[in-house]
């Protein structure tokens, strides 16, 4: 057996910082093979150098792997320094001057853009997609001496329910995630059956949903409030809201397991109301982020996402009557894009009430998209264009200057839209300086408020 240090690679604490849960997976999958594991965070504590340095030398580990989990902030509109492999081509560099140990690249960053990313940061393997039994199998390999590819692909969609790994959960890094963002993070299902035609989920995850044993994720949650106190989970599932209904199913085995647990998660606003919004509360639902991402029924056709803005406008209401804060996310630029869909879009946006709206100017444009295929089509690019740096998809018919001014006008006289984003990351940096964690949406939306002022008026 091996001595395996995992390093989760990611620097980004913003808009909070977020638990390294593939590296956890992972490490679970490893550990369960007998291997002797070292999970080190580079976000967690001061000189990251140094800190490498000290736990190769005092770990001295016979493979590194490194989890990649972001390339770029996707924001068009950010300066240079959001562009993260430089980081991991720094990193591998060091490792080298430490140890002969052979270095592999996993994570979701690295599976959207493999070939490129080995090329670039020179590590010596990659794995692409769910990386449990994969990394396992390629260290096996390599253990007997045995020669393996230098890219390693998962079969679509592969593992099954309990064959998904609970994580293995590090104290230390534990306490630091409650400590500045006060939750950590946590997986119900893999997998995607939606199109929309910038995401890269369907390709890294399948096409279908899989999931999680519900009583394995209830033994997560468990484990997490009574071992390490942690009462505030985020769900990272691609879409929370499943159209089968199995995300009520889990929710009533939260109720009736009696754990006191906030969560959120990402939702579709689409195929659910005020009764299953309610059963989601009761069960300690108490914030949510939408992939709304277009703001007409023409540009949300366009990214193919399956529904219309009637639907997202019943759904918010309902989350109004629920009184659960959500978060809209908006792409503008995207395909179809023109200054009609555009004066339509934001005033669609001002129907959202009680609600926080983060808007985006372009889409980040990645391999095995519908995206990146139009883009192809209409000249944008070609198949050989590099797209490790960011690229960004804009609408030919809609001039991107005039567009971003007219967003941030229209920004200025809703207090919860977000444009652009540099402004979101200000905001929520201000309130967690004021003691301030998680989400923050239950801090920016107030129902209660409300509800006095009609007593009073009473």
């Amino acid at each position: 057996m091996s001595k395996i240090l995992l390093i989760s690679s990611n620097l980004f604490v913003s808009p909070y910082h977020v638990y390294p849960l593939g590296m956890a997976v992972i490490a679970s999958a490893l550990s369960e093979r007998g291997h002797t594991l070292n999970q080190f965070d580079s976000i967690v504590g001061d000189n990251l150098e140094e800190r490498l340095r000290e736990t190769i030398r005092d770990f001295s580990p016979d493979f590194v792997g490194i989890s990649i989990r972001n390339i770029d902030n996707v924001d068009s509109l950010s300066r240079d320094d959001s562009w993260c492999l430089s980081n991991e081509k720094r990193m591998v560099a060091l490792i080298r001057g430490c140890t002969d140990a052979p270095v592999i690249l996993g994570g979701a960053a690295f599976s959207a853009l493999p070939e490129e990313i080995l090329d670039y940061v020179g590590a010596d393997y990659g794995v692409v997609g769910e990386g449990e039994r994969i990394i396992c199998d390629l260290i096996e390999t390599l253990e007997n001496g045995r020669a393996a590819p230098s890219i390693l692909h998962c079969p679509d969609a592969s593992l099954e329910g309990a064959e998904m790994c609970p994580p293995l959960w590090k104290k230390d890094l534990i306490e630091f995630y409650v400590s500045q963002s006060g939750m950590v993070n946590l997986q119900t299902k893999r997998g995607c059956p939606y199109s929309c035609s910038y995401c890269v989920y369907p390709s890294l995850e399948g096409k279908r949903f899989r999931f999680r044993e519900p009583e394995a994720v209830i033994d997560d949650l468990e484990r997490l409030q009574t071992v390490y106190n942690v009462d505030t989970v985020f769900f990272t599932d691609s879409v929370f809201n499943d159209p089968g209904g199995q995300y009520l199913e889990l929710a009533d085995r939260i109720i009736l397991s009696g754990l006191k647990i906030r969560w959120a998660a990402y939702f579709r606003p689409e195929g659910i109301g005020y009764k299953e919004l309610e059963q989601l509360k009761r069960s300690g639902l108490y914030a949510m982020e939408v992939g709304t991402d277009a703001g007409c029924d023409e540009t949300l056709a366009s990214l193919k996402k399956g529904f219309h803005f009637e639907d997202v406008i019943e759904f918010n209401n309902a989350c109004i009557k629920a009184e659960i804060p959500s978060a809209h996310f908006f792409i503008f630029g995207g395909p179809g894009e023109t200054e009609k869909t555009l004066n339509e879009g934001l005033k669609n946006i001002g129907l959202l009430e009680k609600s926080v709206v983060f808007a985006y100017s372009g889409a980040r444009i990645l391999p095995g998209t519908d995206l990146y295929l139009r883009a192809i089509r209409e000249g944008l690019l070609s198949q050989k264009s590099p797209l490790l740096r960011p690229v960004y998809y804009f609408s030919p018919q809609i001039d991107i200057e005039t567009m971003n001014r007219t967003i941030e006008r229209e920004s200025r006289g809703h207090r919860g839209f977000i444009f652009p984003p540099d402004k979101g990351k200000m905001m929520i940096s201000a309130m967690n300086t004021l003691g301030h964690k998680g989400l923050l949406w239950d801090k920016m939306i107030s129902f209660s408020r409300d509800e006095n002022r009609r007593k009073r008026k009473i």
